[in-house]
């Protein structure tokens, strides 16, 4: 039996330049000297990564995504990329650069509007089966990403514009 050593997937260069611009909006307030700068980010560098780096170049692909993670709650900051494809994802116009996962204000986004049409799960559901079945969405639980989630946002958005313009309304009524 042989056993073969394979290294983590060093970080990439788009990462390294996340977690510095994380780390100076966390600190920039302190007023550090570069010295005292460098000597925190890497004790906070080797807490984030449980001990495995002791400098942020030295991270995994793996760790400087937990340390990324760490900074963004710290600072109260998603990256740029980040926010840019949550909000644009799915949006004719715009190409999805990269799948976000939705997150709890998308969901509470959605849970609001459905509330606000009076719909319960099963009503959204089937408008979901409806109106994006041909991409593959069919239930809350096909939605892979924020562009899914967002499609459908966007049109409930839409539906609830009209009912409370009062157009719905005075449709059904017809």
């Amino acid at each position: 039996m042989q056993f073969q050593l394979t290294f983590p997937e060093a970080l990439s260069a788009a990462q390294l330049r996340a977690i510095h611009a994380l780390w100076h909006r966390w600190v920039r307030p302190l007023g550090l000297t570069t010295q005292h700068d460098a000597q925190l980010r890497h004790y906070y560098i080797s807490l984030f990564s449980g001990g495995r780096a002791s400098q942020s170049n030295h991270l995994s692909k793996f760790d400087a995504v937990r340390v990324i993670s760490w900074l963004e709650q710290l600072s109260g900051a998603k990256s740029q990329d980040v926010s840019l494809a949550a909000g644009t994802a799915g949006r004719r116009g715009f190409p999805q650069r990269r799948s976000v996962r939705p997150d709890a204000a998308a969901w509470r986004a959605l849970w609001t509007i459905v509330r606000g049409l009076g719909w319960n799960r099963a009503e959204l559901e089937g408008f979901i089966s409806r109106h994006y079945g041909n991409l593959g969405l069919r239930t809350l639980n096909d939605f892979r990403s924020m562009a899914d989630l967002n499609r459908v946002l966007w049109g409930l958005k839409a539906i609830l514009r009209r009912r409370t313009s009062g157009r719905l309304t005075q449709r059904k009524a017809a």
